[in-house]
């Protein structure tokens, strides 16, 4: 592993907590399964599986949900602990 990768996976965590910090002084205390900001990704937790993972679609299974992304240039950017930051135009969230 080189030292690009490891202050790549460094830079990412650090936004990941930096969205978290940021949504909870916004108010959004209880952040228990995801938030998305439009045109530049999402963040979802308690991820037990990816069931479908395509540029355009992404299909995240949680807890007792099913979450279905549709965008644009949909990336994995991190998947730690349970936790998963999807980069990309996320245009649709369905939750089943």
């Amino acid at each position: 592993m080189g030292w690009g990768n490891i202050r790549a996976g460094a830079v990412i965590f650090y936004y990941m907590k930096l969205m978290e910090q940021v949504l909870s002084e916004l108010g959004a205390d209880d952040l228990k399964a995801f938030t998305v900001i439009p045109a530049f990704g999402g963040y979802f937790r308690c991820v037990k599986n990816i069931a479908e993972y395509s540029a355009e679609k992404v299909v995240l299974v949680l807890r007792k949900t099913v979450v279905t992304l549709e965008g644009e240039g949909l990336e994995i950017g991190r998947y730690f602990e349970q936790d998963i930051f999807i980069k990309g135009d996320i245009k649709v969230v369905k939750v089943d």
